[in-house]
């Protein structure tokens, strides 16, 4: 997977009523350089308070990599964690997108996420985290730069809204 395309940069977006969103530029050309779908893959994220996001074809790759440690623990006469599969592919949602990026984020998610008026992207690497702002901001435990960074853009954005 060296040619992967991966997610950078991060963005300030609103959400209409409705719950659509448009994924930012640079992480809407990532998806579809990564995959020939207009289809995200959403899903909470296994350790922060927001949404984990993916192009398709990172799920082949992350079931190859899932599937290779039930094989190497196998190998080593260990158990497995039977429920990694059940999280990565199980507990997540897909989103079609338009020409111009928009989806509709997944009610369930939107809701497990806090995600309100605006949401703010970050990429990082394979997948990119989407964040309501506000639950962020309050986050003491998330990375300081990231907060910094939804600080800036909330206090300018959605001050003009």
């Amino acid at each position: 997977m060296a040619d992967r395309e991966l997610f950078e940069g991060f963005a300030l977006q609103a959400v209409d009523k409705k719950g659509r969103v448009a994924i930012p530029a640079d992480l809407r050309a990532a998806v579809e350089r990564n995959s020939e779908v207009r289809q995200i893959v959403v899903g909470v994220h296994p350790h922060d308070a927001c949404l984990s996001a993916h192009d398709l074809a990172w799920s082949k790759e992350k079931y190859d990599r899932l599937d290779r440690k039930e094989q190497l623990a196998a190998d080593r006469g260990e158990e497995a964690d039977t429920r990694a599969k059940r999280r990565a592919f199980g507990q997540v949602e897909k989103a079609p997108f338009d020409d111009s990026g928009r989806f509709v984020f997944p009610p369930f998610f939107r809701m497990k996420a806090k995600i309100g008026d605006w949401a703010f992207f970050a990429g990082s690497g394979e997948t990119f985290e989407i964040w309501a702002p506000e639950v962020l901001l309050k986050d003491e435990n998330a990375d300081p730069g990231l907060r910094e960074i939804c600080e800036y853009l909330f206090q300018t954005k959605a001050a003009g809204k």
